[in-house]
């Protein structure tokens, strides 16, 4: 069975697995699913025999429910598009040039009506990690959105079938469909919910999980809480293990770990992985952490992670292109007399912080950043985010990002008109940054990125926040590990703050549905974004 369909029938029986799978599943390009290995999602489904009996997909137009939701759609980003130099509101800037409010991440949801109620009179509730929606109630059609663990939804009164899915599909509100099989409980009644017990992500925040990071190489990850004897256990095979093998990783596979390794431990993680937490338990007078793929972990090995606070700068008749961000301490120096020596001034502006450079001059063998008052600085210890033409083929009011790989900065446009800047940091050899035009693919609030390549110590992350794919692997995305925007550091994703990733993450089209957790475009019949990146 191909492992992305796989994730269709099974991936809520481990929700980290599922999710990831489910991430990858989405990051790719969109086609259809007949570029996959034809499969069931049925979790109890027989062989492609009898799923060729099926029988035809369903056909079914586009309800009312789609319709008024792509007329509320547009007229939505309408209305957010004219807030641009608005006095409040997330294009508005602060006393310092930052936003205060987030754009929205969500869609404005439309009213359930009566005949809303009539054409979706069910209540179903997602009880697999992560399910896939889909386009029509086909395999072979595309794939629009994911919902996880916990999402409740209204639900056609029948199931259709064919189209792959043995256990048939049901229709969800307001758009797309799900195999039943892919694990969406449905009934009369809003299903109880009591067993599911994972930590909804807050769009209304820059940090939307609570996050933490491992401190000490195999740190044991237990089933269930475990016995003073199981802890020493685990933590003796663990230093064998060390002692052996160094950092490699301990295989999670039971038959292929260590025999003195007991049963309660899931796995061990080595210091630089990220997990996030949704409870605290105390349990033979210690504290575990209980995380959100559901296994549990002594507190005192993990520490609280808190993202950086940095946030760029919205543009408008008072802050335009160019903006100078500081990347690099370096004191502000002036000429001295006519000698074309410099000197300090003892002046030193902060990293990442902007300053009022107004040309570029060279001096001798170097480049420098003057401002009106004569100050300078060397050009490398600047990233300047300047303006560039609209690209061929991009409408004059659409949204889209322009990335500049030699200046590590970031600018959003709706048409020709710049509204943010920012600093990012991009791939760094071998993994660059693909140059191009691209469009977005997929969206995520979060999405879980392991067996990654090493980037400084954070290579295995859970549920890293709005994640944006826009090249295969490749995604705009929060990196709340490090604060070092403004230089190349990561293996070709596009790193930015939690918040300036808050940010675009609303701004980008297509936005989610309310209650999704993540989107693809053509949902709500909106065209993505482009994601313009240039040397």
């Amino acid at each position: 069975m191909d492992t992305q369909r796989a994730l269709e029938i099974f991936g809520g029986f481990l929700i980290g697995a599922g999710v990831t799978v489910a991430g990858y599943e989405l990051a790719g390009p969109r086609a259809p699913a007949s570029q996959e290995v034809a499969a069931s999602e049925d979790e109890e489904a027989g062989d492609e025999a009898t799923l060729a009996q099926a029988g035809a997909t369903p056909e079914k137009t586009r309800g009312p429910a789609v319709e008024e939701m792509a007329a509320a759609g547009a007229k939505q980003r309408a209305a957010e598009d004219a807030e641009v130099g608005a006095p409040t509101g997330p294009f508005a800037p602060d006393a310092d040039g930052h936003y205060s409010e987030f754009t929205k991440a969500y869609y404005d949801p439309v009213a359930f009506t009566d005949e809303h109620e009539a054409e979706f009179p069910k209540h179903g509730l997602v009880t697999a990690g992560a399910v896939i929606v889909r386009e029509r109630a086909d395999l072979e059609s595309n794939r629009i959105g994911m919902l996880r663990a916990g999402t409740r939804v209204r639900v056609d009164a029948e199931r259709s079938f064919g189209g792959g899915c043995s256990s048939g599909w049901h229709e969800i509100f307001p758009e797309g469909w799900i195999c039943v099989g892919a694990g969406l409980e449905v009934s009369d009644t809003p299903p109880d919910d009591g067993t599911i017990d994972i930590a909804q992500p807050n769009v209304g925040e820059s940090m939307p999980l609570d996050y933490w990071r491992v401190n000490h190489d195999g740190t044991p990850f237990f089933h269930r809480l475990p016995s003073y004897t199981e802890q020493d256990q685990a933590d003796a095979a663990a230093n064998a293990w060390l002692a052996a093998h160094g950092r490699e990783p301990m295989p999670t596979d039971r038959s292929q770990r260590p025999d003195d390794v007991p049963a309660v431990v899931k796995e061990y993680l080595n210091a630089g992985y990220y997990v996030t937490v949704t409870s605290e338990h105390v349990h033979a007078k210690r504290h575990f952490l209980k995380t959100n793929r559901g296994v549990y972990v002594r507190k005192y090995q993990l520490g609280k992670k808190d993202g950086s606070d940095f946030r760029g700068q919205v543009l408008g008749p008072e802050q335009n292109l160019p903006v100078y961000f500081i990347v690099r301490e370096l004191e502000l120096m002036s000429r001295v007399g006519d000698s074309g020596l410099l000197e300090s001034t003892g002046v030193k502006p902060e990293r990442r912080t902007t300053h009022p450079f107004s040309r570029k001059v060279r001096i001798g063998d170097y480049d420098y950043y003057e401002d009106d008052e004569g100050n300078l600085m060397r050009a490398y210890a600047v990233a300047a985010a300047e303006k560039i033409k609209r690209p061929t083929g991009l409408s004059a009011d659409e949204r889209w990002i322009h990335v500049d790989l030699s200046e590590q900065t970031l600018v959003a446009y709706i048409g020709d008109t710049p509204v943010f800047a920012t600093i990012v940091s991009t791939g760094k050899e071998p993994g660059m940054t693909p140059v191009g035009v691209h469009r977005v693919q997929s969206k995520f609030i979060v999405t879980s990125m392991r067996d990654q390549p090493v980037e400084e110590e954070a290579y295995s992350i859970e549920d890293v926040p709005w994640t944006q794919y826009f090249s295969n692997s490749v995604a705009l995305h929060g990196a709340f590990w490090h604060g070092g925007f403004g230089l190349v550091r990561s293996h070709g994703c596009v790193n930015l703050s939690p918040a300036d990733a808050r940010w675009l993450f609303g701004f980008t089209e297509p936005k989610l549905p309310e209650g999704w957790a993540a989107a693809m475009p053509g949902v709500m019949g909106a065209e993505p974004s482009a994601v313009v990146v240039t040397e």
